[in-house]
């Protein structure tokens, strides 16, 4: 007797399986259809849903995990530049009171030199 089973079928038995057991083997998709519907079905078409279906199960789990993944990279390059844009600010900042620093000394500077030569110009 040829009993033909549907892909439908074939599907929901192997979802069932994955909800059930998560991980399930082509052999045990096999011996499920047999023991729920008498029948296996040609195993090169069983063993194909079962591979699709095993590739759309773990497909999301695995974009789930990319975008959280992504996410995470995402915050921590954001963390990094407003890090990176803080140590320039201060670099910036530290840089800045250095050149008021020596620019002041040099004006110290000139005004003392400029002091020696008057005083030695003129004569006491």
């Amino acid at each position: 007797m040829n009993r033909r089973l549907s892909e439908q079928s074939i599907r929901e038995t192997c979802r069932d399986l994955q909800s059930k057991e998560g991980a399930v083997s082509g052999r045990r998709l096999c011996a499920e259809l047999r023991s729920r519907f008498g029948a296996v079905g040609k195993t090169v078409r069983v063993f194909a849903i079962w591979r699709e279906e095993v590739a759309r199960a773990s497909a999301p789990v695995y974009l789930a995990e990319l975008k959280a993944r992504l996410a995470a990279a995402e915050q921590q390059a954001a963390e990094n530049l407003a890090r990176a844009e803080q140590a320039e600010f201060r670099e910036q900042a530290r840089q800045d009171k250095w050149v008021l620093e020596i620019d002041r000394l040099r004006r110290e500077l000139q005004a003392a030199r400029a002091e020696s030569q008057v005083t030695r110009v003129l004569p006491t």
